[in-house]
């Protein structure tokens, strides 16, 4: 056998072992793919560290990693491994999309909007990467544009409940109370144990003066998630809307929410609330601050407390002024009831709201 006839050989051989390789890698990204469905993540991230250590070319193994340590909340990590397959293919759409997702969940949202305009310049039919700059959108304050890509990501991908929930929430930021009613009830319809969904809608039966299917759809999430604190304080917040009066009966209610867990970055608020309940206003104020910090400049529910401990302490003038921020950001009328709990001596800044 001459030294031609050896390398050729030795190249078929190399070849064969390759695609035999990059079959066996195909195959096994299944496997990592029902991992990930069936909620293993710490197992899936696992498994593709094992195959990228087979294959370092391969951008679907950083990508889909990355997809594992997203719904670990590991963002950074996430981001790496998207960096990695960039670098490996400079076009590869669901690199920027999955990176877009990590940006948002650090709440880095201009970085966020600019990895999805680039995962839907490389793939246009991408619906995830429109849901993610959907979200983006809305957390910088464009509610119109971020509604025209719900309604690209719905057409990608219309069986999706979490989609037609938040397009609802846009909808209710812009005040479409019709708009957001259907997508809520799409969404309900889509998946009948999303708590979230129910809180909403709760919050717009309110809005509607349809206090017994609001108070049952918070109660609803409330069933749904008993161990999370946003759902029950909303809920009494609401109830104390209706009947504004402290007791002890009301306060006892309130503590009662102590061992809940906070999901949402509510704890400054139930801090706040329960500081202002006891009278404590200058360190209930600075636990609305806290949660405003927390939450985004958005926030109108910790603006409007804040507003509730500046009017207990005197200071009017900065009371109205974010107080009438909250309205401006879409705090619905309905809470404004809350005024009628403030000391009698203020009842004349309470009533020019109530």
């Amino acid at each position: 056998m001459d030294a031609r006839t050896i390398t050729d050989l030795v190249g078929n051989i190399i070849g064969a072992l390759f695609v035999a390789c990059i079959i066996v890698v195909t195959v096994m990204q299944e496997t990592g793919y029902i991992l990930i469905r069936l909620k293993l993540y710490r197992w899936a991230t696992t498994y593709y560290t094992s195959l990228i250590w087979l294959v370092p070319w391969s951008e679907a193994l950083y990508i889909n990693r990355a997809w594992a340590r997203l719904c670990l909340a590991e963002f950074d990590e996430a981001i790496e491994d998207c960096d990695q397959a960039l670098k490996i293919n400079l076009e590869a759409a669901m690199a920027y999309n999955n990176r877009s997702a990590a940006q948002l969940g650090l709440q880095h949202y201009p970085e966020a909007l600019q990895d999805a305009n680039q995962a839907i310049l490389m793939d246009n039919k991408l619906g995830s990467a429109y849901y993610n700059r959907a979200y983006a959108l809305v957390k910088l304050g464009n509610y119109a544009a971020a509604l025209k890509d719900y309604d690209r990501a719905i057409e990608q991908r219309p069986r999706l409940y979490n989609q037609y929930y938040m397009r609802g929430n846009c909808h209710l930021y812009l005040q479409h109370y019709l708009e957001a009613m259907a997508d809520y009830n799409k969404a309900i319809e889509l998946d009948p144990s999303a708590q979230n969904v129910y809180h909403s809608r709760g919050i717009l039966f309110m809005i509607y003066d349809d206090y017994q299917q609001g108070l049952a759809d918070l109660e609803k999430s409330c069933e749904l998630a008993p161990y999370e604190l946003f759902h029950p304080l909303v809920l009494q917040w609401c109830q104390l809307c209706l009947h504004p009066q402290l007791n002890n009966e009301v306060r006892a209610r309130f503590a009662a929410l102590a061992p809940l867990v906070d999901g949402h970055n509510a704890w400054h608020l139930y801090q706040g609330m329960s500081l202002w309940f006891e009278g404590t206003y200058a360190d209930a104020l600075s636990q609305f601050e806290l949660y405003i910090a927390a939450d985004h400049r958005g926030s109108e529910t910790g603006y409007f407390w804040s507003g509730m401990a500046l009017a207990a302490q005197g200071h009017y003038e900065e009371a109205r002024r974010v107080i009438d921020y909250a309205l401006k950001h879409n705090l619905p009328r309905f809470f404004l009831q809350t005024l009628a709990l403030l000391p009698s001596k203020h009842s004349g800044f309470a009533d020019r709201y109530l």
